[in-house]
């Protein structure tokens, strides 16, 4: 698991609720406070092929809740990175993708006292004594955010 803070928070909220960075990711849950408090829960509808939407359907709800001179008072956000990428992602390092056991890889984002954190975290369907999910899925982060230019704005805790 990684835990990583955002130094820069404006930049990293930009990419977060203004621009399509993170639309492909699913959003499993998200909670938002201001003057009042707004909860999301991203389970999908039985029609629907993902089990949670995709950000991009929420995301500019989000942004009408944190916009204005006020920021919020905190938020946060689980978002579970698309099944075809966690495949490619797996394959790439050697594990199994098995289609019916593939894990759900989640980038948490916590806003809270000023401060912006993000932790990852694996979520494996079956028990894997040696998956390497996590090192990779660890490793894909610090790459995201290096590619968006944020390689400099981290810090670990």
């Amino acid at each position: 698991m990684l835990g990583i803070y955002i130094k820069t928070i404006r930049d990293f909220s930009r990419l977060l609720f203004l621009e399509p960075v993170f639309d492909d990711f699913l959003l499993a849950e998200g909670r938002f406070v201001t003057s009042f408090t707004t909860d999301f829960d991203g389970s999908a509808t039985a029609e629907d092929v993902d089990p949670y939407i995709r950000w991009e359907q929420v995301r500019p709800l989000a942004f009408q809740l944190i916009k204005g001179k006020v920021p919020p008072k905190s938020f946060s956000l689980a978002l579970v990175y698309p099944s075809g990428k966690t495949k490619a992602l797996l394959a790439q390092g050697g594990e199994p993708a098995d289609e019916d056991a593939l894990p759900l890889l989640f980038l948490n984002i916590r806003y809270r006292e000023e401060k912006l954190m993000l932790t990852t975290g694996v979520s494996e369907k079956t028990f894997r004594p040696h998956s390497g999910a996590v090192a990779l899925w660890d490793r894909q982060v610090r790459r995201m955010l290096e590619e968006l230019g944020l390689g400099d704005a981290i810090s670990e805790p």
